[in-house]
């Protein structure tokens, strides 16, 4: 019972830490982007980011907020993807301990 217990959901286990994974990359790969767009407007546009707005600073915020947005999204769907995994968890000892009466 027990290797059944630690077997269980891993891929799903796997997919919610992925997605931590990448709630964090987007969050700190966004927080990057707006530095360097800041710091270096020009180098930025020639490696091949063109800016729609004539200010750096508007170009550094749309990026920042993005990649909050996104890293927010994928930090969402991990936790949810924990919910379903604990309200299982729950379910099956409530089912034990129903049994037992």
């Amino acid at each position: 019972m027990k290797k059944e217990k630690l077997s269980r959901f891993k891929m799903l286990k796997t997919a919610a830490l992925l997605l931590w994974v990448l709630a964090w990359v987007s969050l700190l790969g966004g927080l990057v982007m707006a530095i360097m767009w800041l710091a270096f407007p020009n180098i930025v546009a020639q490696v091949g980011f063109v800016s729609p707005y004539n200010s750096a600073w508007m170009s550094a915020l749309i990026v920042l907020i993005g990649g909050v947005l996104y890293g927010i999204v994928f930090f969402a769907a991990a936790e949810l993807l924990q919910v379903f995994l604990s309200m299982e968890e729950n379910l099956k000892k409530l089912r034990e301990l129903l049994d037992k009466k």
